[in-house]
């Protein structure tokens, strides 16, 4: 099942933003360079989450060190890993095992942005600019790839859970689901461009 929702996400992005070839030989190339701000990656991600009233609710005591030590195995998986199908159906997996946690997709992304942001202004200061700039390009295709399954999977499960509970066919809660957005853009007209 989570190659099959995998190759669905995937087949939706067009292809100018998917990592190619030349992408993935830079992100390797750089893996020694990613691997060096691991730690500097790692505390600053985790000071911001419990740093957070929101987020506090989602970690339970203690845990930090484990959440740590998972997102820096995430990181050597993503740079030494194959972007196969199977890579991409585990990062579609944690998408997932987020919504068990409670994250919410906001969370993700503004988190990735965050880990996006060092990981480039980090390659603009330390790298040759050519290198710097093909890195930040392979980068942002992968975290973006990331952050579609990611949300996108959160999203197919989220309704089909709630699918379950209901007990509504997907077709009836797509329908409910479009009339409470017309609602909201008739309440809403101001904003329309």
């Amino acid at each position: 099942m989570l190659h099959q929702i995998t190759k669905q996400i995937l087949s939706e992005l067009p292809d100018q933003t998917k990592l190619n070839n030349e992408d993935i030989q830079v992100l390797k190339r750089n893996k020694e360079f990613v691997f060096s701000l691991a730690n500097v990656l790692v505390k600053d991600f985790y000071d911001a989450l419990f740093g957070n009233d929101a987020t506090k609710a989602i970690f339970k005591p203690g845990e930090r060190e484990i959440r740590e030590k998972s997102l820096g195995m995430w990181m050597v998986k993503t740079i030494e890993g194959k972007f196969d199908l199977d890579y991409w159906s585990w990062q579609t997996f944690v998408g997932i095992l987020h919504v068990k946690r409670r994250v919410t997709n906001n969370m993700m992304i503004v988190m990735m942005g965050r880990v996006t942001d060092i990981i480039i202004t980090q390659a603009v200061l330390k790298l040759p600019t050519e290198e710097a700039l093909a890195l930040k390009t392979a980068w942002i295709k992968f975290a973006n790839t990331t952050l579609s399954l990611i949300a996108e999977a959160y999203h197919i499960f989220y309704m089909k859970a709630v699918s379950n509970v209901t007990g509504m066919n997907q077709n009836l809660l797509n329908n409910a689901v479009k009339v409470e957005i017309d609602n909201l853009v008739d309440q809403n007209k101001k904003f329309r461009i």
